[in-house]
């Protein structure tokens, strides 16, 4: 006779079965299953993942997530998440497991099975005392501080980070205290890890945390916050020995200061500043990054935001200056979840575009940029896209996250080292809305002849002089038949020019891009919604006296579809043009095909 070992889905639909005898109190609301569906005239599957960015243009996945939350008193309440992520698990393979008859049976490919995961499962405290308001043990999504310090992470990992996070209240009226305690995952730490990020003998990096506290204030109109953070990551001493306990040193530590404030000095008249101060040091080896052994590196950021909104009916502005030092840095920063400047950033459309890119993005990604405060990436074989005169060398290692993303979501870009000014300006008249942005971008790492040895001289070119300019004009009106028809319209223009080293034109390159779309959508009855755009896309990039010319058009059907507790969304596209994205000097014709479509029952 065959035992079997109780699995965790198995276990699920048990709790689930068992529920009248003690689900009592139990919330299962936002308990959900997910389904996608991607197609694609790439034909490609990936044994790695079912996301768009790992391969994948084919393909059907579920996903299955149980909430719990119950509130055992007054002052206890605790929840969990249960999450099945199968992201290469196709409807087509059954799922791969370990002695089950079917697909593999030494199961090479785990991330093909079904597994139900542990996720998002914490303790949290309501106390009442007066110096103590609320203690949480367990998983957050961390969005209590802000991004440039500790931050929210991507949002498959959204409550995967684990910690202790405190608040209470100080003796100021409408003040208080935070303070936080993050463990941090393996990749996050100084070298991944000391370079093994999972496996490692160290037991010293399972132990690691970053540390912050931060306080808040009320003065009038104004408000005030400022944080601490600390982390100081160790290894074992060489020499150390278990019989009178194992000595650890300091191998890496990063500091990160931050004091912010904002309020109305009128009404319609809002400002607001931030300041940040990091330091990363690395005494006993060369990160790669800084550059150098037993290197260090500090930096500061500065943002400050103004807006104006009644100078006139309809009309508001915004502005922002911003000033990101290109050795700030933070561990723990927001990596795409939070979008921290005003700017749209660079043209999506051309996402993926260059040396680096596969087939897959050929219509670039869907939706604007995010801009994210953690460091860049450019890896040649990784999901972090650069562009060719973004200042990075290529294959520099950062902690922006792209690499598991679909077409129709936004990707994000680093703003280490950007410093500029954006304006913001929105008019409505007539029925009729129309917005513009201009943004001019200068950047912290032009420099000329830098040491190659220096800090940052193995991300940063040794030789930089670049300068972004970004235009964007929007109109939008709803034509009053058939329940309205929303109509839009957007021009976009980037122009992105390094001019590298001085005096020598041939590692000048400048890279414009132009574009237009225009949108109409409408409640094609009561709950579906349907919407058509038509974009054309210019990229013209000169480099040494060379001109290479890209242009694409980009056809979109959009479809979402509402009953309560259930949705479904649907984007196709068709992308048709002549580029040449390897810059091989050969153009060729562009086609691509490819649709996204999920389906979701929330419970």
């Amino acid at each position: 006779m065959r035992n079997h070992a109780l699995k965790p889905v198995a276990l699920a639909a048990g709790l689930l079965l068992a529920l009248p005898a003690f689900s009592a109190g139990i919330d299962f609301s936002g308990s959900n299953i997910y389904m996608k569906f991607l197609d694609g005239d790439q034909r490609t599957i990936s044994n790695a993942s079912g996301d768009t960015a790992s391969g994948a243009d084919q393909g059907q996945w579920t996903e299955f997530e149980l909430r719990m939350k119950v509130n055992i008193s007054k002052q206890v309440e605790a929840g969990v998440r249960l999450q099945s992520r199968s992201p290469a698990s196709y409807w087509t393979n059954f799922g791969f497991a370990n002695n089950e008859g079917f697909g593999d049976p030494n199961n090479i490919y785990p991330q093909q099975s079904k597994y139900i995961k542990l996720r998002g499962a914490y303790v949290l405290l309501t106390p009442g005392y007066a110096w103590l308001d609320q203690a949480l043990i367990g998983s957050s999504d961390w969005g209590m501080f802000d991004p440039f310090t500790i931050g929210q992470v991507r949002y498959i990992d959204r409550d995967n980070y684990n910690g202790l996070y405190f608040k209470g209240k100080l003796p100021l009226a409408g003040s208080s205290w935070e303070f936080g305690r993050l463990s941090l995952p393996n990749y996050l730490q100084a070298n991944y890890g000391q370079g093994a990020s999972c496996c490692s003998s160290d037991a010293s990096q399972y132990n690691e945390a970053v540390y912050i506290a931060q306080a808040k204030a009320q003065f009038g109109p104004a408000r005030l916050s400022t944080s601490y953070q600390w982390f100081d990551d160790h290894q074992l001493k060489p020499d150390s020995t278990p019989n009178d306990g194992r000595d650890q040193e300091t191998f890496a530590k990063n500091k990160v200061f931050m004091l912010k404030g904002e309020g109305s000095v009128m009404d319609g008249f809002d400002v607001k500043g931030a300041y940040y101060y990091s330091q990363y040091d690395a005494p006993l080896f060369d990160q790669p990054w800084i550059n150098g052994p037993k290197s260090s590196v500090d930096d500061h950021a500065f943002k400050i935001d103004v807006a104006l909104s009644s100078l006139a009916p309809g009309l508001s502005l915004n502005y922002q200056y911003f000033d990101i030092g290109a050795g700030y840095f933070s561990n723990a920063a927001s990596r795409r979840e939070t979008d921290v400047l005003l700017t749209e950033g660079s043209e999506s459309s051309w996402y993926g575009w260059g040396k680096s890119s596969t087939s897959i993005w050929l219509g670039g990604a869907a939706k604007d940029y995010q801009q994210a405060p953690s460091s860049a990436k450019c890896n040649a074989g990784g999901g972090g896209v650069c562009r060719a005169d973004s200042g990075l060398k290529e294959g520099a290692n950062g902690l922006v996250d792209n690499d598991y993303m679909d077409f129709d979501e936004a990707p994000a870009e680093s703003v280490q080292g950007w410093k500029g000014h954006t304006f913001l300006a929105g008019y409505e008249i007539a029925k009729i809305s129309l917005g513009g942005e201009y943004s001019r971008i200068s950047y912290n790492y032009n420099w000329q002849n830098y040491s190659a040895t220096g800090p940052l001289s193995n991300f940063f070119n040794l030789n930089n002089d670049r300068k972004t300019d970004i235009l964007v004009l929007k109109a939008g009106y709803i034509v009053p038949v058939a329940g309205g028809i929303e109509l839009t319209a957007k021009y976009k223009m980037v122009d992105d020019t390094n001019a590298g080293q001085a005096n020598n034109a041939t590692d000048d390159r400048d890279t414009k891009d132009t574009g237009y779309t225009f949108a109409a959508g409408n409640q094609l009855f009561g709950d579906l919604y349907g919407k058509l755009a038509w974009g054309k896309y210019k990229r013209d990039i000169t480099k040494s006296g060379s001109k290479i010319e890209n242009d694409k058009s980009i056809t979109s059907l959009g479809l979402a579809y509402n009953l309560a507790g259930f949705e479904v969304g649907l984007l196709t596209q068709w992308v048709s043009g002549d580029g040449d994205p390897n810059e091989t000097g050969t153009k060729g014709d562009i086609e691509q095909y490819r649709m996204k479509a999920f389906v979701k029952a929330i419970f």
